[in-house]
């Protein structure tokens, strides 16, 4: 008969091979053996042990018998100098273990102020006082459920050959579930003899051998060997024991302050998104505030902020078109063909507010002036090799250190320029049973601009020949084309575009702009969401343009002292008379056809009649630039136009201006109009698009609506509903106070935005 593992007992067979009931691991092994006979009373006036007992397992029909050493107390004084050696041994060692079960009573306690809202654990959780116990005067202490759940792997490692105490406790009806029949009925004479030594299960038994043991105390802790009812609580035989003992405390309290640590136990609150937590990539061609040249810039500065705040882990990804002060770069390099040159492209990492900013670098990309710069095969190119190399940043970017994979992640691709990547994504990975778990969404902002060019170009792309079907598109005046915004509409899992108006727009022939045919037939996964503007960014409250110059942050408070100050402000930095009593009418965006400049120009004459202050912001055709400085020479006391675009400028228009002006003759969303009434601005705008979803018209009679609207790109339109706007603005002072609380009081966070986008994603997610 040989010792086992780490423990002082051994398990006969009738094959006479021992076997090892300890268990290392943190999970209590089950036992299908229960039955036991008591073969010799404990003697512990000898200070001798010996249990031996009987176990009948049911797994292989076998006999065990377990064998606990026997110890004499004459082992330890076979001299009294060697007995005083260990004496004085103990004594330290006992002195040692009274510190740091004192340091950690101390911990307990600041641990159990923090579990009191957990009921699982509190219930868990013993009454100080029971703990506080006399090591002189007592053998034993007080179990601690919390040492017991946080030593077993302690104490594995330094019983060194002798047991604790004190092993798993276990319910009789919790076993009873796992025992089959027929062993149910001796179990139960096991509970009844268990029932005798019950008390265990509340304290340490104080009757044990405490006049051997006065200087000493067995602490409880679970041990995974066997069940409760196959040791004795008392049986503590030997200074042996008491020593070590005393070793499984000491690293009892080291684990248990380790296990119980308070930051690990703080409560955090479940994400917004619950269950639907997904790795979200979000792909665009510029992205504020690095690079931006419209909407689409902020969308993709501010939508993943609101998706993050969600729950979700979210990236962005973008070309590097400068050198950026918040990117590092990653040491990551990859190269792809693209018209069969290879280029080399380098990673970027920035994380900011939540969000990871990845940043694709390379020659195709460097020192551009405008973003969507140069010739058409240019653009393509450059589009080519930003959505291959933006489909494999899952696998190569490790953000945080972790990269994030191709399961439950979903892309976000924003217009024509990344619709290759759901072309990509279906073409080089899903086809050939890759990102499998992988979807893509496409967001439309502007289905104007689509990305067209000769059949030919099709080799540039570098997918297989039959995927020139999706690209293929028949026009009635140019024939047979390639259109990558329609492949990326086929090969989408879903899309989305960009207000509730605009979406019906794109059904007709008047705005789909030729792929009206496809957005039909795809109608099942269309939605129209209407964006939202980042708080922080653009609220009269905390705006970082208006803190100096004489401008003013306000609120919905102080609506009518700040926003009279930053007017007066606007119109002093831009040399214009200082006026309260005239309206300033404001227009900041691009100088193009869209957006309507021309029924400006037509209405201006009008406007010169009217005694108002036209400021236009905006750079674009250079034909409308010139007319914007012709207008500013011809009325300078009137009128000033700043042809380019500042940021800051495009704040201080927003706070200052009391109209905004939007004659759009198309507008899939707009942001500007959102911007003017979270700063009381009152808009006036063309009804299409997402300028008609979200400028609700005045109604003088109930006291509603938001602005006026006109139904028609007209400059006669243009001019009726600015007529009604400015008479409200001098005559009605309370409804045009009302206007402008109305359009503060709304929420036009991205918040609600997100959560809508976040039901596109997973219906995405579970569509095959």
């Amino acid at each position: 008969m040989a010792s086992a593992g780490s423990l002082p007992f051994t398990i006969e067979t009738k094959s006479e091979s021992p076997v090892l009931l300890h268990s290392v691991n943190h999970r209590r092994p089950r036992f299908s053996f229960f039955v036991y006979r008591p073969r010799k009373p404990l003697d512990y006036a000898g200070f001798s042990l010996s249990c031996d007992r009987l176990i009948c397992g049911s797994g292989r029909g076998q006999q065990w018998r377990i064998t606990l050493p026997k110890v004499k107390a004459k082992d330890f004084a076979e001299s009294e100098d060697d007995s005083n050696e260990v004496d004085d041994a103990l004594q330290a060692t006992i002195e040692k273990s009274k510190k740091v079960l004192a340091r950690q009573r101390d911990l307990l306690q600041q641990i159990a102020e923090r579990r009191n809202l957990v009921s699982s654990i509190k219930d868990s959780i013993i009454n100080q006082e029971d703990e506080e116990v006399s090591y002189e005067g007592r053998g034993n202490s007080s179990p601690n459920p919390d040492l017991a759940s946080a030593g077993d792997k302690s104490v594995d490692d330094n019983n060194s050959g002798i047991p604790s105490n004190n092993y798993a406790r276990l319910t009789v009806d919790e076993e009873l579930e796992t025992l089959p029949s027929d062993i149910s009925r001796d179990f139960n004479e096991v509970k009844k003899e268990s029932e005798e030594v019950a008390p265990l299960r509340k304290t340490s038994s104080d009757v044990d051998s405490t006049s051997h043991l006065k200087e000493t105390n067995s602490e409880k802790v679970r041990s995974d060997g066997l069940p409760s009812f196959l040791s004795s609580p008392s049986e503590s035989s030997s200074i042996t024991d008491k020593k070590h003992e005393i070793f499984n405390k000491t690293s009892l309290a080291e684990v248990d302050g380790e296990a119980n640590d308070p930051a690990i136990e703080e409560v955090k609150p479940p994400p917004l998104a619950g269950a639907n937590v997904m790795n979200v990539i979000l792909v665009a061609a510029e992205c504020a505030p690095w690079s931006k040249t419209g909407g689409l810039g902020d969308v993709a500065g501010a939508l993943p902020k609101a998706l993050a705040r969600r729950g979700h882990r979210v990236m962005v990804v973008a070309p590097l078109y400068r050198n950026y002060v918040e990117p590092q770069d990653t040491g990551v390099r990859k190269r792809y063909v693209v018209d069969g040159q290879d280029i080399e492209v380098c990673y970027f990492q920035a994380y900011i507010d939540g969000v990871d900013f990845v940043f694709i670098e390379s020659s195709l990309f460097r020192h551009l002036d405008n973003v969507y710069g140069g010739n058409r095969v240019d653009i393509l190119k450059r589009m080519i090799l930003f959505c291959k190399a933006t489909v494999e940043v899952p696998w190569l970017v490790p953000c945080g250190g972790v990269c994030y994979g191709d399961g439950n992640l979903v892309f976000i691709a924003n217009d024509w320029h990344t619709a290759l990547l759901p072309v990509y994504l279906k073409a080089y990975y899903r086809d050939n049973g890759l990102m499998r778990y992988t979807r893509s969404v496409l967001v439309i902002h502007n289905i104007a601009h689509q990305g067209r060019g000769p059949v030919d170009e099709f080799t540039y792309l570098g997918l297989p020949e039959h995927y020139l079907d999706l690209f293929r598109l028949y026009d009635p005046v140019g024939g047979d084309h390639l259109n990558i915004f329609a492949a990326g509409l086929k090969t989408a899992d879903r899309v989305i575009t960009v207000s509730h108006g605009y979406a019906w727009e794109l059904k007709t022939s008047e705005g789909g702009w030729g792929l009206h045919g496809i957005i039909n037939e795809n109608d099942w996964k269309l939605r129209g969401i209407v964006n939202g503007i980042d708080m922080k960014d653009w609220n009269p409250q905390y705006d970082v343009f208006l803190t100096s110059d004489g401008y003013a942050n306000y609120s919905l408070e102080t609506l009518k002292t700040g926003k009279p100050q930053c007017k007066a402000a606007l119109q002093k930095e831009l040399g214009l008379p200082i006026r309260e009593d005239v309206p300033v009418i404001g227009f900041i965006g691009r100088l193009d056809h869209q957006k309507g400049v021309d029924l400006i120009a037509e209405a201006i004459p009008w406007m010169m009649g009217q005694d108002v202050q036209l400021i236009m912001l905006g750079t674009g055709r250079p034909d409308l630039e010139q007319m914007l400085r012709q207008f500013e020479n011809q009325h300078q006391d009137k009128i000033r136009g700043w042809v380019g675009f500042s940021i800051k400028t495009a704040h201080r228009i927003t706070a200052g201006a009391d109209i905004l002006l939007m004659p759009s003759r198309f507008e899939p969303c707009g942001l500007n109009q959102l911007y003017a009434m979270s700063y009381g601005t009152v808009p006036v705008v063309h009804a299409v698009g997402g300028l008609r979803d979200t400028v609700q018209p005045f109604n003088p009679f109930d006291e509603s609506g938001l602005g006026w609207t006109f139904d028609s790109a007209e400059a006669n339109k243009l001019i009726d509903a600015l007529g009604n706007c400015l008479l409200t603005y001098r005559e009605y002072k309370q409804s045009w106070e009302g206007l402008q609380r109305r359009g503060m009081m709304q929420d036009l966070s991205w918040d609600n935005a997100a959560q809508k986008y976040e039901e596109v994603l997973v219906a995405a997610k579970y569509q095959w």
